[in-house]
């Protein structure tokens, strides 16, 4: 399955593990409609999202500062993310306000150009970072890992397609 942002190129969207949860707006974005696409701050396939349960229970948000310029990742993550994939025609999920994250399991292979590719080679770790990809609009993406303990790698690089686009091999795997 295929989208502007995101493509599954490995086993296939039918053998995924998803989870559903309800949006809450993240940082900046207060009065923002993230499921109508005509909106300032639309949510885009393969944006990563994480946990938010400070309202006691489970929510999807995009976390982050909102702090990212043009070919300047910041905030690593240090809380695991899935990528956010909305299929075309799922309105009922626009509707509701629910995110649709892809979870699993560990080994399935995809394509994505919500990222920020520089320095990037084949069996890097990379890891979610605050990205502006030219829109001026902050969302969620990949980046190298830094490392850094206490810090999510989300996968290893499998190919380097071009200036922000690559293959990723999805293994979450905690920095100690």
């Amino acid at each position: 399955m295929a989208g502007t942002y995101f493509e599954i190129l490995r086993p296939g969207y039918s053998t995924l593990t998803t989870h559903d949860l309800p949006y809450t707006n993240g940082t900046g974005e207060t009065g923002v409609q993230v499921f109508n696409p005509l909106s300032a701050r639309p949510l885009i396939e393969g944006e990563w999202l994480q946990y938010d349960s400070t309202q006691g229970s489970w929510f999807a948000t995009r976390g982050g500062l909102n702090s990212a310029s043009p070919g300047t990742p910041a905030n690593e993550g240090t809380l695991m993310a899935w990528p956010h994939w909305l299929e075309r025609g799922r309105f009922d999920a626009q509707t509701r306000q629910y995110a649709h994250l892809l979870k699993g399991p560990a080994g399935f292979s995809f394509r994505t150009r919500v990222c920020d590719s520089t320095g990037l080679a084949v069996g890097d770790l990379v890891s979610v970072w605050d990205i502006d990809l030219g829109d001026g609009v902050v969302r969620r993406g990949l980046a190298a890992s830094s490392g850094t303990s206490g810090t999510w790698a989300v996968g290893v690089v499998e190919r380097v397609f071009g200036t922000n686009d690559i293959a990723v091999y999805f293994n979450p795997t905690y920095i100690p």
